[in-house]
């Protein structure tokens, strides 16, 4: 990839109608750098086109009757752009979208022409166009001549094409891509998948529907991905692959680090017609190392260059575990002096091995030596219409970040992300475990009458298995050199094809990564060990808290989930309002665009909290039943550290649509309560509150002990007196559990009340606290409605630099208990949400006395001003700030 973006387009407004007389103006970038190709596009569907690509990309384009195109993006998302259907993520309006299952391919065929003018091309240089995705097969012409003789085809196949020869330099060039569906679009019928049909193509498994989305119309075709044009000499430098070894059992705190190694090769390609002679150069910190190399005319060798000692690393960790430093190395060929292609690479010095737990049998991961306990989430592609940016993706891997998790499985159903997403990854310290695209509910895990085919025929899918494994090459040498990328996985639930997984297995990531772990499948043996039976993972609803910690699952469970409903604000961006008002009542609802935004349902959960009259009575409970659910989630987990498991992903922490389960945070990038109660449930040094043995336990899932640390508990009643109260000085140690002492009920209550556990260190300095409300009456919480109103003093600064803003919240806790504060931002002047917002936390509940600072920062042109803070609690009306220190 070329990691430099020396000079994107200039813009030059093309209208709507009429002749595209001029193009775009393209500045040709430098060797290393690249063009993005993204502006300035048209789209028609090719059935309105009377003449081949030959003849439309000849001589002067003619603009008129074509749409305004989004590239990247696809057939839907510029149908979208040009309002020429309802946003489908609210309500039904996606049964207003024609499916392509019932309307036929050629209803979503388009064509997409892009025309632009160049800057002189010097001599010896070679101009190249490059599609990182295409969905689902592609014919692409320029200047009328056809690029590409064989058609593309393949979602995850990169393509370059030299087309220096087709290039006009005193007059408009015209390029055209004509993009089909995928050949087999399958129906959606209600099954993961549809009738599977779609799998039978090397592309997404999800869009025709599943039980957490429903179907993309037009299955995303078109250029889905980045279109880029980028220079070189006569040889090109390709693919490198950096590899670092660290020795040993290494400490974060280590100021001095024993020495680690760098293992570099890289491709070099002769792409012209006679022979080359010229010097690979790598440069890495100031250093250079320089190899010979000899190319005959269209030659390609992959030259390993020598191992170096890297003295006093400063080395990567995962998140919670230490700091994730970057460096750069660069790859570049010299011939006569001049450098005729450039690659650079960002890395971290880390290196990750991994064994079977011999107890549990649960998968184990070793970080420079140091086991990691893994808590993670299922993530799937940011949107579903891959509306995907590097923004995007910071937020996304940014909230793992904060909710203390370790990894991220990017899901098999989907799609491999972009490089954007692995370079959020690397930069928060969040591990991937990748799956190549494929997934048991399609391709045969189990009999499925909602499938067209046999069991035994889904075996087989894909239908072209050299494509496959086309593809997988090229994506693994896409993304290989990121430190976050952990290990490979074939396929979820289920091992791909015998031939593809055995070439897989013996060939493909032997040849170009032989570093990292490969599972066949999600729930493989390799993986975890299944002690239940069934496909090996889940359950995803909702469950008794207590359940988290007596229910003995799979020792590394890749999937298992709860509930996640969203804010009421979220809600109402997605939902007419007349369907609120029918809310699920005892988990059910009859409710049409419920039932269509995949509501899970809270079985009786919420009604334990109250009666429910409003949606935002509902909103209300949810987030309560959120926090809970998932700190018990992971505290449940954590009290069987090493015992029972060696980790566990939760399914989902996202949605990529307006879906109404497993999320912590919105498809809008709201967050809910979820996430703080993941956060806390998974914060790496903490007291915690066994609702089982009634014990507290601190526990520390960092690689270093910790001495001399102090925890306080103490129980209070609703209108906040204490009632009891005891503490410890104790050692959290390396990587384990210390059960401290035990917590008794108290007797003369009846209803809720809380329990506040506090950790300090030697010195005395707070570091964390936890608050749990408690019932004396089992699976009841109605009485949380009599705590007495209190009213926290709440001050809140805020400081802009450029457009983004940082944020400080006080609170100062009043003599009484201040349950569940909700911090939330709006625009004053609209009342439209400020999102995406990052707290440090939220959802505050302050025991009596308490002062807390809570930190948020966000980017926005809004002036100051404009910018308003409401606080909501359980027990007191909103408080509204934007008088901002």
């Amino acid at each position: 990839m070329k990691t430099q973006v020396r000079l994107l387009v200039m813009a030059v407004c093309l209208p709507l109608l009429g002749f595209a007389q001029n193009g775009v103006q393209v500045v040709l970038p430098e060797a290393g750098s690249k063009t993005l190709l993204h502006e300035g596009w048209f789209a028609r569907r090719a059935a309105e086109i009377g003449e081949d690509g030959n003849r439309l990309t000849s001589g002067c384009f003619d603009s008129s009757g074509w749409l305004q195109a989004k590239v990247p993006g696809t057939v839907l998302t510029t149908l979208l752009e040009n309002k020429l259907f309802p946003a489908p993520e609210f309500g039904l309006n996606n049964e207003k979208i024609p499916d392509i299952s019932a309307v036929g391919r050629d209803f979503y065929t388009y064509w997409f022409v892009r025309p632009f003018t160049v800057s002189s091309v010097g001599s010896g240089t070679h101009v190249w166009l490059n599609f990182r995705g295409i969905n689902y097969k592609a014919e692409i012409y320029l200047n009328g001549k056809r690029v590409n003789t064989t058609t593309h085809e393949g979602m995850f196949l990169r393509q370059t094409y030299d087309i220096t020869s087709y290039l006009k330099k005193d007059s408009v060039n015209v390029l055209g891509v004509l993009v089909f569906p995928p050949d087999h679009v399958g129906v959606p019928n209600g099954g993961q998948g549809g009738d599977g049909q779609i799998a039978r193509n090397c592309t997404m498994q999800y869009t025709p529907g599943w039980d957490w989305i429903q179907p993309v119309r037009d299955r995303n075709t078109g250029i889905w991905d980045e279109v880029s044009i980028t220079t070189t000499g006569d040889v090109c430098v390709d693919h490198p692959y950096v590899v670092t070894k660290v020795p040993g059992v290494r400490r974060p705190s280590d100021t001095k680090q024993a020495p680690a190694y760098l293992e570099t090769s890289v491709e070099v390609k002769n792409v012209s017609a006679q022979p080359k002679k010229g010097i690979l150069r790598m440069v890495y910190e100031g250093q250079k190392l320089e190899e010979p190399v000899s190319l005959q005319p269209y030659e390609t060798k992959t030259v390993e260059l020598d191992r170096q000692t890297l003295k006093n690393p400063s080395l990567w960790w995962p998140n919670g575990i230490g700091t994730q430093p970057l460096h750069q190395i660069s790859f570049s060929f010299v011939m006569d002096g001049e450098e005729t292609d450039i690659e650079n690479v960002r890395f971290g010095i880390r290196e990750i091995t991994t064994r079977k737990n011999p107890h549990n049998g649960g998968r184990e991961f070793y970080v420079n030596g140091q086991p990691v306990f893994m808590t993670g989430g299922n993530y799937i592609d940011s949107d579903w219409l891959l509306r995907l940016s590097p923004e995007r993706y910071e937020h996304d891997v940014r909230f793992h970040a904060e909710m203390n998790l370790r990894m991220i499985r990017v899901w098999g159903g989907a799609l491999l992300e972009r490089p954007e997403f692995y370079e959020a990854c690397d930069r928060y310290g969040i591990l991937v475990f990748q799956d190549l695209w494929g997934s048991g509910d399609c391709n045969g895990a189990w009999e499925d009458l909602t499938k067209l085919d046999s069991r035994e025929r889904r075996w087989e899918y894909p239908d072209n298995h050299a494509l496959f494994l086309a593809s997988a090459e090229d994506q693994i040498k896409m993304i290989r050199n990121h430190p976050s990328l952990c290990f490979w996985c074939g396929a979820n639930e289920w091992p791909l094809a015998k031939d593809i997984d055995q070439a897989l297995q013996e060939d493909i990531l032997p040849r170009l990564d032989p570093n990292r772990l490969f599972a066949r499948y999600s729930t493989d043996s390799t993986f975890t060990r299944n002690l239940l039976g069934d496909n090996g993972d889940g359950p995803y609803g909702i469950q008794e808290p207590e359940w988290f910690f007596t229910f003995r699952s799979h020792p590394f469970n890749p999937e298992v989930g709860s509930v996640g409903s969203p804010e009421v604000e979220s809600f109402r961006a997605f939902m007419p309002e007349k369907d609120l008002k029918e809310f699920p009542r005892n988990g059910r609802t009859r409710n049409l665009n419920w039932r269509y935004h995949k509501d899970l349902g809270y079985g009786d959960h919420l009604e334990r909290y109250g009666e429910l009259h409003t949606i935002e009575d509902y909103c209300k409970y949810a987030q309560v039943v959120n926090y809970d659910q998932y700190r018990s989630f992971m505290e449940g987990w954590a009290s069987h550290m090493w015992d029972w498991y060696t980790g566990v992903l939760i399914w989902k922490t996202q949605n990529p649509w307006t879906a109404l389960r497993g999320q912590m945070y919105d498809w809008f990038l709201d967050v809910n309560a979820s996430l703080y109660g993941t956060r806390k449930g998974c914060e790496p040094i903490h007291p915690f509150y066994n609702l089982i043995t009634k014990k507290v336990t601190l526990l520390n899932t960092t690689v270093e002990e910790k001495k001399g640390l102090v925890v306080k508990a103490q129980l209070f009643t609703r209108d906040g007196k204490e009632c009891w109260k005891e503490e410890k000085t104790c050692d959290a140690s390396t990587d384990g559990l210390n059960d401290l002492f035990e917590v008794p009920q108290p007797e003369a209550i009846k209803g809720v009340y809380f329990l506040k556990l506090t950790l300090l260190d030697a010195e005395g300095k707070q570091l964390t606290d936890n608050i749990y409300w408690l019932t004396t009456t089992p699976e009841d919480y109605r009485t949380l409605a009599e705590l007495p109103v209190s009213r926290p003093d709440i001050q809140a600064s805020l400081v802009k630099n450029e457009n983004t803003y940082k944020g400080k919240i006080y609170f100062t806790g009043d003599s009484r208990i201040s349950f569940f504060n909700r911090i939330k931002l709006f625009d004053k002047e609209t009342g439209e949400r400020i999102l995406p917002v990052h707290y440090s936390d939220n959802y505050v509940t302050l025991m009596p006395g308490d002062k807390r600072c809570i930190c948020f920062d966000f980017c926005s042109e809004l002036p100051k001003e404009r910018i308003q803070m409401v606080v909501e609690s359980w027990t007191q009306d909103k408080v509204v700030i934007d008088d901002w220190k």
